[in-house]
């Protein structure tokens, strides 16, 4: 099995760490890896199976179509919004490291890997790489929501969805 050249090196610590290339084949790395300031507080990965159930007159038919993408689920927070000058901070939290590291991954999902043009329109498609040790996943962002809590302060708390095109998984 080929080495894939995309994917950083891992300390024992584990961090998840979102890349985006430019396509499968010969991948190359268009932004350097954006490390979540804080590991998944929660992960899940759903496998689904393509199946179509039609009842004829007296028993049910079923085919089978092999399989939907996997998708992936986190749900994490960010760092603490913490300024040199403030402390722990909600009025500056936009000076912050941590908000810097979550604008950078919000920022990932809204362009989804895609490069546009002066117009807006796409001019490179673009791959997410979302890797967590020991898994590498190819895919792109599906959905990403992001609250404030009152009874967690000086944080985000946020979560995404993710579409697995193609997976590695180390053994």
């Amino acid at each position: 099995m080929a080495k894939i050249p995309v994917a950083p090196t891992f300390s024992p610590t584990r961090r998840m760490s979102i890349n985006i290339v430019d396509d499968f084949i010969n991948p190359t790395i268009l932004v350097p890896p954006l490390y979540l300031h804080i590991n998944p507080q929660n992960m899940q990965t759903t496998y689904t199976k393509k199946i179509n159930r039609t009842q004829t007159f007296d028993s049910y038919v079923e085919e089978y179509w092999g399989e939907e993408l996997d998708v992936v689920t986190c749900s994490n927070s960010t760092g603490g919004f913490i300024s040199e000058a403030f402390g722990l901070t909600t009025i500056n939290r936009s000076y912050t490291d941590s908000f810097f590291k979550f604008q950078d991954v919000l920022d990932a999902y809204r362009n989804n890997g895609n490069t546009y043009d002066d117009k807006g329109r796409i001019i490179r498609k673009g791959t997410v790489i979302l890797t967590y040790h020991p898994s590498i996943y190819f895919g792109y962002f599906e959905s990403f929501d992001y609250t404030e809590d009152s009874g967690i302060p000086f944080r985000f708390s946020f979560n995404f969805t993710y579409k697995v095109e193609k997976d590695y998984t180390e053994l």
